[in-house]
């Protein structure tokens, strides 16, 4: 014998061994997967209504009402402390002293803007040019009016200035504009 077929006999045993052990192994990943799951299933138990330790899966969002007991598949909730929460994104946060003083000068403006509407009849077009002459950009005003819009009974004015907002209001007997905070959901005027 040769080393030349030594070599060739050692060569083809390393590589039948290889494409055996690689056949092997293609055919025990599927049954090792297999075995798994259904151990994994056989040792699985489904709980009846008869044992105690069984738990019911909610279904459904209940009401609290006093005085009634909540059925097993229910998720309680208080109605009225989520309609509370709803509209949290409307209230308004208090400014400070610091930030009212800085804005003042500009609320003035605006409490003089509407003043001089005061007696003469209401309209939204009135307020726009009467902001504009005191210095207010005229895209930059949220006015309103209340009651019929050809001939309201009161008009709203809303002016985010220095990140709080002026609030005012215009009816035919009195103008009014306060200094207050932006709403929750970061503006001065709430979504409708």
């Amino acid at each position: 014998m040769t080393i030349e077929t030594t070599g060739r006999r050692a060569a083809t045993t390393g590589a039948s061994l290889a494409g055996m052990l690689t056949r092997t192994r293609t055919a025990l990943v599927p049954l090792l997967a297999l075995a798994l799951l259904a151990s994994g299933c056989a040792t699985r138990q489904r709980a009846t209504a008869a044992d105690p330790t069984a738990s019911v899966t909610p279904t459904a969002a209940c009401p609290i009402v006093e005085g009634q007991e909540m059925p097993a598949d229910c998720v309680p909730y208080d109605g009225e402390a989520a309609m509370a929460q709803n509209d949290a994104y409307r209230q308004r946060f208090e400014p400070g002293e610091d930030s009212r003083a800085e804005v003042e000068p500009q609320r003035v403006a605006a409490q003089d803007a509407l003043a001089a509407l005061v007696g003469s009849p209401l309209s939204v077009d009135a307020v726009h040019d009467a902001l504009a002459d005191a210095g207010f950009d005229p895209d930059l005003p949220w006015v309103e009016p209340a009651g019929d819009p050809a001939a309201p009974s009161s008009i709203g004015v809303i002016i985010s200035v220095g990140g709080l907002c002026l609030v005012g209001t215009l009816d035919a007997e009195h103008a009014e504009v306060e200094t207050d905070g932006m709403i929750a959901d970061g503006g001065c005027v709430p979504a409708q």
